[in-house]
């Protein structure tokens, strides 16, 4: 009877490359800005500013609603959505998601479009400097963790 082939180890990177993570982060700058109209660490540790209106004023909230669609104008604090906006008041941001994601659609396609394509071409133009750096610099002084 025939052995069984051992299966083949594969590696995997343990590491964090410096690069991807700044190219994450443009990406979820990207959604951020397009969804809750701030960056991702203020959405994080953004106040839960979100509260009703305490006057009912026509003008103040077609006014509110035409610079800033998707929102109804009947809210404080509405410009910026944090995490804590959304566990305050669920359906108020959902719908002011909702409204701003269709509003900023191809915008935001556009921008990650153009991230990945720039990420792309400059991790390959400067594929060989990269190398360089991680073998004569990360590695030594940071451990097999970090690379650039």
């Amino acid at each position: 009877m025939a052995r069984r082939r051992k299966a083949v180890k594969r590696r995997r990177s343990r590491g964090i490359s410096l690069i991807k993570a700044a190219e994450s982060f443009a990406y979820a700058s990207i959604l951020t800005k397009g969804l809750f109209n701030t960056n991702p660490v203020a959405f994080v540790l953004g106040d839960a500013d979100l509260a009703p209106s305490t006057t009912w004023n026509p003008a103040a909230v077609q006014s509110a609603a035409m610079s800033n669609p998707g929102t109804w104008g009947s809210q404080i604090g509405a410009d910026a959505i944090s995490l804590g906006d959304i566990v305050k008041d669920p359906a108020f941001a959902f719908n002011t998601m909702i409204g701003r994601g269709q509003a900023n659609l191809a915008n935001m396609a556009v921008q990650s479009l153009v991230v990945g394509v720039t990420a792309r071409a400059f991790t390959r133009i400067l594929r060989r400097p990269i190398a360089n750096v991680n073998r004569n610099i990360m590695k030594p002084l940071l451990g097999a963790g970090v690379r650039l």
